[in-house]
């Protein structure tokens, strides 16, 4: 199974369980998953919710919920400050890859989304 499915699998687990909890309907759910991009933000956690309990998980979504960031904060291990990524300044043959490497915890820089 790919990471996204198996993100996506979690996700709509988590949307059921958030509707059961609250009393509120799938698409209330879904509109507030999406304003808060809780989907996009398990994919960058997926390796640590997937070494939690699912209540654990639910956790970390509810406080997503209630921060009410509509930001997706990443960290790019590099010492520069900037808005927008542009694959067109990496290296030829210097740089592993065009891809952009990102984790969501300020010390934990390993993975690429």
């Amino acid at each position: 199974m790919s990471v996204q499915t198996d993100c996506e699998m979690l996700s709509v687990q988590a949307m059921e369980a958030y509707a059961r909890k609250y009393h509120v309907s799938g698409t209330t759910v879904v509109e507030l998953f999406h304003q808060n991009q809780v989907f996009e933000k398990m994919m960058i956690q997926h390796e640590y919710l997937h070494q939690i309990s699912f209540e654990e998980a639910m956790e970390y979504v509810e406080k997503i919920i209630m921060e009410g960031s509509k930001e997706l904060v990443v960290y790019h291990g590099s010492c520069y400050e900037f808005e927008k990524i542009d694959l067109n300044k990496s290296h030829n043959r210097r740089d592993f890859i065009l891809q952009f490497y990102n984790h969501s915890q300020r010390n934990g820089d390993t993975g690429f989304h």
